[in-house]
């Protein structure tokens, strides 16, 4: 059997305006079943446009003259949802394209179902490779020896994209990384008077029936003690300075889960409240490291700051805490159940956004 989706690699170019992210170009190409090629190109003029800055100028080429005489974004998408028509996957090189997609939509008052699925292949690629450090397009097309078009302009770099999507045989990467397993790792390290509060909750999922199904749940919680010094330190003028220095005892327990966690993440994705800096500290403090999967945050599903607030533990049992995480599972199910359609990571024929 061949291969019998149609990829479609996008790539946009944004300027900051306002404050906020515009896009002033989409750049995308089609690589149908058959092997065959259709590209889209679109200069875009951001809302209420006066002057595109100096820095965006040179950057990417474009001009303001350009942007005056160019569609609204209104516009512009109309017509490349005409161009893509049905039953295709978006690829993207990074998270930035499909973030201020979504915010354009919204800020359009445009349904974003039209969006998905969407890859982030930059990712896919990571995890493939074991990569911890993000690659650029540019490296990334120098390292696999493909030819580097000009960068910073949508239509090259969404080619330069599907070149190494078809090099590296992205289809089968992609296939090979779907998965319906999850693990909600919630962590919580806050200091005390004189020790560290450390919460660790791991929650073991599957998605069943576009439902979430709980496989299993285990939450540590206790205090770490630490001691303060004063250290003297050299900066980078030469200059000595005395700065206190935090050593915290790390916890045997807490290791052993962390441990456990890592070992049961291979083909798992993960859930995480916010990325995976907020525990940094948590995983070195015990010498563990997780393998290299993908992340989702909580941030990103649920969106709401009040929503989220209620997955941390506050001043309560932990199996109380433990019930309240189970529930609020069950509550938003349909949301990490959308994600993972939208992501691609489990196959429907109708994505129900």
């Amino acid at each position: 059997m061949g291969r019998t989706k149609t990829y479609i690699s996008i790539d946009i170019e944004a300027a900051l305006i306002r404050g906020k992210q515009y896009i002033i170009e989409i750049g995308a190409v089609k690589w149908l079943p058959d092997g065959t090629t259709e590209t889209f190109t679109q200069l875009i003029q951001p809302y209420k446009f006066k002057k595109l800055n100096a820095h965006i100028q040179k950057l990417t080429g474009i001009t303001t003259e350009q942007l005056v005489d160019a569609p609204s974004f209104k516009e512009a998408f109309t017509k490349f949802k005409r161009w893509c028509k049905q039953d295709y996957v978006f690829l993207t090189f990074g998270e930035f394209d499909r973030k201020v997609l979504e915010e354009e939509l919204s800020r359009n008052y445009i349904k974003n179902d039209c969006l998905y699925p969407m890859i982030d292949f930059q990712q896919k690629y990571m995890i493939a490779n074991g990569l911890k450090e993000q690659p650029s397009l540019g490296g990334l097309m120098a390292q696999l020896g493909l030819e580097n078009e000009t960068q910073h302009r949508a239509l090259a770099d969404a080619a330069s994209l599907l070149s190494i999507f078809v090099k590296v045989d992205g289809d089968k990467i992609i296939e090979q990384q779907q998965t319906n397993d999850f693990i909600l790792l919630l962590t919580n390290f806050k200091m005390l008077e004189t020790t560290y509060e450390l919460v660790i909750s791991a929650t073991n999922c599957k998605i069943e029936d576009n439902g979430i199904t709980i496989q299993s749940m285990e939450t540590f919680r206790d205090e770490l003690p630490f001691t303060v010094q004063m250290v003297e330190r050299q900066g980078e003028d030469g200059e000595m300075t005395t700065v206190e220095k935090v050593s915290i005892k790390p916890n045997v327990q807490a290791k052993q889960l962390l441990q456990q966690i890592s070992e049961n993440m291979s083909g798992k994705i993960l859930i995480s409240r916010t990325a995976l800096r907020s525990m940094s500290k948590i995983l070195k403090l015990h010498q563990v490291t997780l393998p290299k999967t993908e992340v989702m945050t909580l941030v990103n599903l649920l969106k709401k700051e009040e929503i989220i607030a209620r997955f941390n533990l506050d001043d309560e049992p932990t199996n109380t805490y433990e019930a309240r995480v189970l529930r609020l599972l069950n509550k938003y199910e349909h949301m990490f159940v959308s994600e993972f359609y939208k992501r691609a990571l489990i196959e429907e024929n109708i994505i129900q956004v």
